[in-house]
């Protein structure tokens, strides 16, 4: 994902500065040479300016990118376990949870608190995280399965992310060959796979209608703190899908709260 601000310039150098925070160029005078024939104090001198022109144009770049790293700071800061995956009938939408909770007293909000959160399961295991020494630690706890297997797993460095794409012939590979030890082994990876993906909630509205929604309550997030300037404009939505529309806000707006999204 790109994450571009856009903000007004005025600098004629470039254009590399904002107009809010400007970055003076470097304003120490640059004594001319004299003491050359006329012609290599000519191009000394035309030298030493364009250094100095060149000097500024990299303080004002370097001011642009501090900007720009504040931004992206700002805008991309938060925990991943706030980041929630959306099955709106079939189209999977990715947002986060400060966005659908942006208005207090909408049942989105309610959905998707902090208490219910905790409900759905967020703190689900992050295998694919795991280092070997978790995944050997992983191996010892389960019932039944030989010590030698998890020391067979740390001793060929096996992460979270490796030992969910093992086969029985990568097993088999490493030194693992007992039916009864690799049957075991691989139904607790399966069973491993299945706790550690990513939570996924159901929404059974239109994905026209809920892309609509969920696209304003950005820009109303993004406006609150600062990051866009103008108040977002109520969407637009295409004649045909107006009255559906209307319906699948007044449901996740309740009240007055639907003005929020239909003026």
């Amino acid at each position: 994902m790109e994450v571009f601000q856009v903000t007004k310039f005025s600098s004629p150098i470039r254009n590399t500065y904002s107009r809010s925070n400007p970055v003076q160029p470097a304003t120490q005078a640059v004594k001319e040479v004299t003491r050359f024939s006329a012609d290599m104090n000519k191009a000394i001198n035309a030298k030493q300016a364009h250094l100095a022109q060149t000097e500024s144009e990299i303080l004002l770049l370097e001011e642009s990118f501090m900007e720009e790293q504040t931004f992206v700071d700002k805008f991309a800061t938060g925990d991943a376990k706030d980041v929630v995956v959306l099955n709106v009938i079939g189209t999977l939408m990715t947002t986060k949870r400060c966005t659908l909770c942006t208005v207090d007293d909408s049942v989105l909000a309610q959905q998707f608190n902090d208490s219910k959160w905790t409900e759905q399961g967020c703190n689900s295991p992050r295998v694919k995280e795991w280092t070997p020494d978790e995944v050997s630690t992983w191996a010892k706890s389960i019932e039944g399965l030989p010590v030698e297997v998890s020391v067979t797993l740390y001793e060929n460095e096996i992460t979270g992310q490796e030992l969910l794409a093992l086969c029985r012939d990568d097993l088999k590979t490493m030194g693992i060959e007992r039916v009864g030890t690799l049957a075991l082994l691989l139904k607790e990876i399966d069973e491993l796979k299945r706790a550690s993906q990513d939570i996924v909630t159901l929404i059974e509205h239109s994905p026209y209608c809920f892309d609509k929604i969920l696209n304003h309550l950005r820009l109303i997030q993004l406006h609150s703190i600062g990051l866009i300037v103008k108040k977002p404009t109520l969407p637009e939505v295409d004649e045909s899908q107006k009255q559906r529309f209307e319906k699948v806000v007044k449901y996740y707006f309740p009240g007055s709260t639907a003005k929020i999204i239909l003026g």
